[in-house]
């Protein structure tokens, strides 16, 4: 019987992951960002949204969802390929 990949993966919940706060706060304290910094990385990013939804073409991210969403058998086994 094929495995269903919805449970093959241990939950994130699991004593292997660590705690995702804990881990961003160490992040945060050891990239020391200036507040000029903190501008330009929000600026950088702020201009790439603007130019991807500016193409007026949906991405591909957007087309596959479209054609096998996720509510589908077919989007989760894809999406698990992908994943793996």
């Amino acid at each position: 019987m094929p495995r269903d990949c919805r449970t093959s993966q241990p939950p994130l919940t699991d004593p292997a992951y660590p705690d995702a706060d804990a881990v961003l706060d160490r992040l945060v304290a050891q990239a020391a960002l200036t507040a000029q910094d903190r501008a330009r990385i929000s600026a950088r990013a702020t201009a790439l949204v603007k130019g991807i939804r500016g193409t007026g073409k949906p991405g591909l991210m957007e087309v596959f969802l479209a054609e096998y969403g996720l509510s589908t058998d077919e989007g989760i086994a894809l999406m698990c390929l992908a994943e793996a």
